[in-house]
């Protein structure tokens, strides 16, 4: 490290603070986030080009912020979850107070019933409603088609495939 760049570093160790204490609510101990501040000061310092950026500090704190940001990112990764469920949680949660319940189950069947209800009511419309539905929103196996789409392949106009959809939202649904 040359004089210059030793002389920047020094200089800027009150920036590293002041990033390491907006970061203080993660969880990571100070002098881990400091350590890591330190290496970004010393990374802005050695990249550090006058001619590109002529504000020193503001370079060094994105350096330093980012730097703590790869930390954070590193220790996300490599976290384990071995708690038990009777494990408490803030606010006075147990791990399985948020595991689905049957009532969850239950409203996740109900909503699966009104899908194949939908389904089977979009395919008891004529053939060519039928059809755009299908190819708008991949029923048939397809991938979902946009309506310009659908209105190349059909020969016709994408407001008339709106409407035909919008027809077909509004007629069905005082029925569901």
């Amino acid at each position: 490290m040359t004089e210059q760049q030793e002389a920047l570093c020094l200089g800027s160790l009150r920036l590293v603070s002041v990033c390491a204490k907006k970061l203080l609510h993660t969880g990571v101990p100070w002098e881990e986030l400091r350590a890591c501040g330190n290496l970004g000061l010393v990374k802005a310092a050695a990249t550090f080009s006058p001619a590109v950026n002529p504000c020193f500090a503001t370079y060094a704190g994105k350096c330093i912020s980012n730097e703590m940001y790869r930390l954070l990112r590193e220790r996300r990764k490599h976290s384990k979850v071995t708690e038990s469920l009777d494990a408490e949680l803030p606010g006075g949660l147990r791990l399985h107070d948020k595991l689905p319940d049957d009532t969850d189950m239950a409203e996740a069947a109900e909503a699966r019933i009104l899908a194949c209800d939908a389904l089977a009511r979009i395919r008891a419309l004529p053939e060519k409603k039928r059809r755009v539905w299908e190819m708008r929103f991949g029923l048939a196996g397809e991938t979902p088609m946009k309506q310009k789409e659908i209105a190349r392949r059909m020969g016709c106009s994408r407001a008339r495939i709106s409407w035909v959809l919008k027809e077909g939202l509004y007629t069905k649904r005082g029925r569901f």
